[in-house]
């Protein structure tokens, strides 16, 4: 099998057959083993980017669980895995974070029907006077901070895109044209929760499904980007993966200006830049990518 990692888990029943484990990185191919007629299934898409200029953090990647039953030993099944987003890497560009998924959907199919598929996660909206709303998808990008344009701050994206109750909808940024208070991009979506839940450019937190790893503990999957701020300090992503945003207040360094990635094979969104130079660089426009999704498929005995 290409793209898995198999991991051998403690009995699931009173027979002497144990169940499985397969974790996908990447697309690949699983093939069902014999005495195998149902399985579980955890897929997650890829999170989205945050974008920069106190923009808003990515949204998560969709997540989704069940079990597929009356299944065909010696059937396989496609696995296609989103990636995440890539971040904003250049200097002087504030961009919009793009959306996750990497182009595809995270998805199980077999013969041409598809069991399964889950959106990524939608991109965050840039910061600065030409603020931008988030973009919509499984879990909605956090909105960009105070727009000149719009005489206000950008509102998020929504999430659960096309109908696919995955994830939650991205925060409202937030600040004002006088600096009065300082301008923060919303949060990204999580899978638990909306971003700014937990406060102002909080990421969403994700979620947790009831297939676990090898040693039993349950990991948590899906959390939104945090959004970049010139706040005093950074807001952090959700738990679940959530990059954190970049932050310009105290110190001005070049590591903390930038939004950080998310994890790979959580599906979490990337976290936004701050608006700040360094040396004459502009580092607060680079923004956080969002991780990679995953497919997980356990065997029952």
């Amino acid at each position: 099998m290409t793209g898995i990692h198999q991991l051998l888990l403690t009995n699931f029943s009173t027979t002497t057959s144990a169940a499985e484990l397969f974790a996908f990185s990447a697309d690949g191919t699983f093939t069902v083993p014999d005495g195998i007629t149902s399985f579980r299934y955890l897929v997650i898409g890829g999170g989205g980017a945050g974008a920069g200029n106190h923009g808003g953090g990515g949204g998560a990647g969709g997540f989704f669980s069940g079990t597929a039953t009356s299944v065909v030993p010696g059937t396989t099944y496609n696995i296609a895995v989103g990636g995440g987003a890539s971040g904003n890497t250049v200097d002087g560009s504030a961009a919009d974070g793009s959306n996750g998924q990497n182009g595809n959907p995270t998805a199980i199919s077999t013969g041409g029907t598809l069991l399964v598929s889950v959106l990524g996660g939608g991109g965050g909206g840039t910061g600065g006077g030409a603020s931008e709303v988030g973009t919509n998808g499984a879990s909605g990008g956090g909105g960009g901070g105070y727009s000149a344009k719009a005489a206000g701050a950008a509102l998020g994206g929504f999430g659960a895109a096309n109908g696919q109750t995955t994830g939650s909808g991205g925060g409202a940024g937030a600040g004002d044209s006088g600096g009065s208070n300082p301008d923060i991009g919303g949060g990204g979506g999580g899978r638990g929760e909306a971003g700014n839940t937990d406060g102002q450019g909080f990421g969403g937190d994700g979620a947790t499904s009831d297939i676990v790893d090898p040693g039993g503990n349950t990991i948590e999957f899906s959390g939104g980007g945090a959004g970049g701020t010139g706040a005093d300090s950074e807001k952090v992503g959700g738990t679940g993966g959530g990059g954190n945003g970049g932050f310009n207040r105290a110190g001005g360094l070049e590591s903390q200006m930038k939004g950080k990635d998310a994890t790979d094979g959580l599906g979490g969104g990337g976290g936004g830049g701050a608006a700040a130079n360094f040396g004459g660089v502009q580092f607060g426009n680079i923004s956080g990518a969002g991780g990679d999704g995953v497919v997980y498929i356990l065997t029952i005995p």
